[in-house]
């Protein structure tokens, strides 16, 4: 028999292994780590969530693979009796994703549309 982890951890990892003697900003990546907590998920009320990503050209690259990561990480949260839209915008708005119950075959589908987003035009911010 294990024993579940009830501890918490933190790390701090820095930018460089070795720092020369002048002054230099360093970062350091921090890694929280906390106990799995198993949810009664009857429990808790109805998750209802449209997902709004600006997909205008300024975002291409990194900046919309980490919104793409973070959408899906999202969806990996609600359980089936959750609900989920996704709608993009440049300098056109357009529902990918109407909200709807997020089935296992709906994350599937779901993922699909978020990994085929790509970056577009102008942010049209005039209305």
């Amino acid at each position: 028999m294990t024993t579940p982890n009830t501890q918490l951890g933190l790390t701090f990892t820095p930018e460089y292994d070795v720092l020369g003697a002048k002054p230099t900003k360093l970062m350091f990546n921090a890694h929280l780590s906390a106990p799995e907590v198993v949810e009664d998920t009857s429990k808790r009320s109805t998750i209802s969530l449209t997902a709004v990503i600006d997909k205008s050209g300024s975002m291409d690259g990194e900046k919309l693979e980490l919104v793409k990561r973070t959408c899906s990480f999202m969806l990996n949260q609600l359980s089936s009796q959750d609900m989920m839209g996704l709608v993009e915008y440049d300098s056109h708005v357009n529902e990918l994703i109407p909200l709807s119950r997020t089935s296992e075959m709906f994350k599937t589908e779901a993922k699909n549309v978020i990994e085929s987003m790509q970056a577009g035009t102008c942010t049209n911010l005039s209305g």
